[in-house]
């Protein structure tokens, strides 16, 4: 028996963003094929979970010599036929999975009983975790030290950088650099700064102030300002540690202990650059360095305009945006509301235009 399906692979060497594959689940074990590359797994050695908006997909992830890997099945009928028809609905990651499913399910029909109350009383504590797990890791990351917290942001993207094919000189990078610089002065951050030739229209911060952005995405704009828009965000990300409270999330009780022991061994390292390169912000980390990142431009004397301008020309283009990007970055119309009225309040007049005549600048 042998299924394939489509699939977003994450893992050593590819965008942080994942790359699109095929996932392969035969009796041997599980492969993932993406481009000209082949990686695989025993059914023995892989672990199972639900992702996607909602969780109506499947991870399948292992962790061999060359790193963690990550595949994400986000169809739900392909999800579906892997864990009820192929080969890894007999493994013991599988029935831990289905095993789960039916707890759950059993607990929400379950009522009037002791049993039920146990078992609401029990739903009701973790609801409560789950609802404060955001509270619960900004006060974590709070007391991480800065040098710690750049550590692992250093040491994720050094994980992500062999993927990367870096263009750190030119007019491109000049003005990516000379952007940064404006909208971090006074930062108790160091900023680094990278720029990639990739025709995706993306950008990302790491913890402690480690910046990349795409080809594509200088390529989209249509004047530094929209340009400086998205850096702004992005800066913001690092100065709100957003991307430092979601990995705590994300690593859960084990990477909560390494940031407050400060053990942080290659093993977890290893783990901190894949929930990195997965990690989605939450709705209200994105209004935040949105509402934030209009601030710091006005007060570093850019205009602001240039980021709901480049917000709207991603809306405009989303459906020809790769699945990867979108599941990273939402796109709604209320975040552009909210900067179009954020923006009467910072009254965007008088602003001098950034030095940089001719627009995009070349690679």
């Amino acid at each position: 028996m042998r299924e394939e399906v489509q699939a977003i692979i994450f893992g050593p060497g590819l965008p942080p963003t994942g790359a699109r594959g095929l996932l392969t689940v035969s009796v041997i074990g599980v492969e993932a094929l993406v481009s000209d590359r082949s990686q695989r797994a025993p059914l023995d050695r892989i672990t199972l979970r639900e992702v996607g908006f909602d969780r109506p997909g499947l991870e399948v992830a292992w962790h061999d010599g060359d790193g963690s890997w990550a595949v994400h099945v986000l169809d739900q009928n392909a999800a579906q036929r892997l864990l009820t028809s192929s080969p890894l609905s007999a493994t013991a990651a599988a029935a831990t999975l289905k095993a789960a499913k039916r707890r759950s399910t059993a607990a929400r029909s379950i009522a009037g009983s002791l049993l039920a109350a146990v078992v609401i009383a029990l739903v009701i504590v973790l609801v409560w975790i789950v609802l404060n797990a955001g509270t619960i890791a900004a006060w974590v990351a709070g007391r991480v030290p800065i040098d710690q917290e750049i550590a692992v942001g250093q040491q994720a993207f050094a994980g992500m950088r062999a993927g990367l094919e870096l263009r750190d000189e030119g007019p491109a990078y000049d003005a990516v650099q000379s952007i940064v610089a404006k909208l971090t002065t006074g930062s108790k951050y160091r900023y680094e700064v990278h720029v990639a030739n990739d025709d995706t229209p993306n950008a990302f911060a790491m913890p402690g102030g480690v910046i990349v952005v795409h080809t594509g995405l200088i390529a989209a704009t249509t004047r530094p300002e929209e340009l400086a828009g998205v850096l702004a965000h992005e800066v913001q990300h690092v100065e709100l540690r957003h991307s430092l409270r979601g990995l705590i999330k994300e690593l859960g009780l084990g990477g909560l202990w390494s940031f407050v022991t400060g053990d942080l061994g290659s093993t977890m390292a290893g783990r901190a650059t894949l929930e990195l390169a997965r990690l989605r912000f939450s709705r209200e980390d994105e209004r935040e360095a949105d509402a934030r990142g209009l601030e710091a431009l006005a007060a570093a004397g850019i205009d602001p305009t240039g980021m709901p301008a480049f917000f709207k020309i991603m809306s405009q283009k989303s459906a020809d945006l790769p699945l990867a990007f979108i599941s990273t970055h939402p796109l709604n119309e209320d975040r552009e509301r909210d900067l179009q009225r954020r923006l009467q309040t910072l009254k965007p007049d008088g602003f001098v235009p950034l030095p940089y005549p001719h627009w995009p600048p070349g690679r």
